[in-house]
């Protein structure tokens, strides 16, 4: 009996090649998507576009930015030698670039991090990238030692000359010139010696905090759910034809259009309500500022609703039977979200993963909701996502009173 249990299942699975691409493909997939994803960061190597300003333009600041684009952990960066430090808070506020640096007039030496009050290095940082200032912030401290490996050392003999010994100013200068012609460390020595460069951090976007975090992955989720959810509305479209009952319906009054259209209402209303309560949780349980995008919000919300259920009644109409939909429905919802941003931030993935992603919704839907909660930019900034999930919607909802009619005949 237990043979015979195992035979049935073993051959059901052989015969469903839909159950056999979700039990042995989607893994795999997954897997290799996620390995593209984060085997450049273990490698070292991670697309973080960074806008410099130089508005020293020394011969020090100017060793500082070649060593910091030397970094193999900076595959891509934003400079010009003529950008403005107004012009680098505007990439980072705008997300053309995931990180700023100023190197500032003011402050103290470059090489000399303990001498002023002042820093001279100055982060300019979107709060919803911070995994993004954490590398960078790791990559600049290599490239100073890098570009300034004594200053470590002239540092600590300026403190030791001011708060233990008393030197004089010729004491000084020849300490001084030791330093300087002391060797260079090799790689690796003195580590444990190293002295913070003097940077402080500037925030030019978003909400500094969890919500800055929370407002990314309300807006993943949300799109993930819509599509996973207007796809297993859709699929009652098939249960229909199955039991005979949409040849039936499509004999009424206004045919399949009405049929489709009627769920297709449905499905955007269902999914604008989906939407509402992840972001009601987002704003009263960790700050997101809801109430203060609100207009934003719900054109953003009711375009996403309207492009996946347009999409999800064109993929269940694909298919050939409810099986299969059922089955796909895992596979596809997982790779578009996967590839969308749904599940890890699009800047962690490679430029080529990035540019396909912006033939999914889940790209364009955060693209929005990143510029209302986490840029703070007016209707202006979500035209463009709201004019290409509008459209796709639409579009798709022509599609599927096409293959409808062609599912009637």
């Amino acid at each position: 009996m237990r043979m015979a249990a195992f035979r049935v299942m073993l051959l059901n699975l052989v015969r469903d090649r839909g159950a056999l691409a979700s039990a042995f493909l989607l893994p795999a997939t997954v897997f290799v998507i996620f390995a593209v994803i984060f085997a450049g960061t273990v490698g070292g190597t991670i697309n973080l576009k960074i806008a410099v300003a130089d508005e020293r333009q020394s011969e020090a600041s100017v060793k500082l930015v070649e060593a910091i684009f030397d970094r193999s952990s900076l595959s891509q960066t934003v400079s010009d030698d003529g950008l403005s430090s107004a012009q680098v808070r505007e990439l980072v506020r705008t997300g053309a670039a995931d990180v700023g640096l100023i190197i500032r007039s003011q402050g103290g030496p470059l090489d000399k991090p303990g001498e002023s009050t002042s820093a001279p290095l100055q982060i300019v940082v979107d709060p919803a990238r911070e995994i993004a200032v954490s590398i960078f912030e790791g990559a600049l401290n290599e490239a100073y030692f890098e570009a300034f490996p004594r200053a470590p050392l002239r540092s600590a003999a300026e403190e030791l000359g001011r708060n233990v010994l008393r030197l004089s100013e010729s004491q000084t200068q020849e300490l001084g010139a030791r330093i300087d012609a002391a060797p260079v460390p090799a790689e690796g020595e003195g580590e444990g010696f190293r002295m913070q460069p003097g940077m402080e951090k500037v925030t030019v976007a978003g909400t500094v905090g969890v919500a800055s975090g929370v407002s990314y992955y309300a807006g993943a989720v949300a799109i993930l759910f819509l599509l996973y959810s207007s796809v297993v509305g859709a699929i009652s479209l098939l249960e229909e034809k199955e039991s005979g009952l949409f040849d039936r319906l499509t004999y009424g009054p206004g045919g399949t259009r009405a049929l489709v259209e009627g769920k297709f209402v449905f499905l955007v209303a269902q999914g604008v309500i989906q939407v509402t309560i992840i972001f009601l949780v987002a704003w009263l349980g960790f700050g997101v500022d809801l109430p203060g995008h609100i207009l934003a919000w719900a054109g953003t919300t009711v375009v996403s609703a309207l492009a996946a259920a347009g999409l999800a009644l064109v993929f269940v109409l694909l298919c050939r039977s409810k099986q299969q939909a059922q089955t796909l429905t895992n596979i596809v919802v997982l790779l578009v979200s996967a590839i969308g941003g749904s599940m890890v931030p699009r800047f962690l993935m490679p430029q080529w993963i990035q540019d396909i992603g912006w033939l999914t919704p889940n790209t364009w839907t955060l693209e929005a909701y990143n510029e209302i909660f986490w840029r703070a930019s007016g209707l202006d900034a979500v035209v463009l996502p709201w004019v290409v999930l509008g459209a796709t919607g639409l579009v798709a909802l022509v599609a599927a009173n096409m293959l409808a009619r062609r599912h009637a005949g």
